[in-house]
């Protein structure tokens, strides 16, 4: 598991059992948690580029686990429309979970939704999993975002050049 060594600010929220399992891995990692209330807890993590918020949400009714990170990138009025085209173009490349745009936060976040129906519980290995994707996803593509923020370019210029693959030696 790679969030081991990183620090960003991750928010679950869960019912208490699905919490204890949450907690015991994050222990086992030896990161920083603190339980706000018996359906809550905070850790301290940090991906390549950024500090992110993650929020993590069981839904019993449904037996899903929503998990939210939002990116903490403010996006200005008149760049809205090119942000929500890129992020259209990022998502038709990803297999699981997507990113959006929040309206009312006015900011970019990443979303990714796991199903437990029929699932009596779920594996030290599927929440490791949750944390190294959401981390990856948002650390790949959040240069894409600020390459678009600063030259106030177009949406694939943006993403082909963050993306760039470097072939050879130095």
């Amino acid at each position: 598991m790679t969030v081991a060594s990183s620090r960003f600010v991750l928010k679950l929220i869960l019912f208490d059992e699905k919490t204890t399992i949450f907690e015991d891995i994050i222990f086992a990692y030896g990161l920083e948690v603190q339980r706000l209330d018996k359906n809550e807890l905070l850790i301290n993590l940090a991906g390549i580029w950024s500090k992110y918020e993650l929020s993590f949400f069981f839904m019993e009714e449904l037996s899903l686990i929503q998990l939210n990170n939002d990116l903490n990138i403010s996006i200005p009025d008149d760049l809205v429309i090119g942000m929500q085209s890129m992020i259209s173009i990022i998502n038709e490349n990803l297999n699981l979970g997507y990113f959006g745009y929040s309206t009312v936060k006015k900011c970019i976040y990443f979303r990714y939704n796991l199903f437990l129906k029929g699932i009596p519980e779920i594996t030290t290995e599927q929440i490791e999993d949750l944390f190294d994707f959401v981390v990856f996803e948002c650390d790949k593509y959040f240069p894409a975002f600020q390459i678009f923020l600063k030259k106030k370019s177009d949406p694939v210029y943006a993403i082909n050049t963050a993306l760039l693959e470097t072939l050879g030696e130095a």
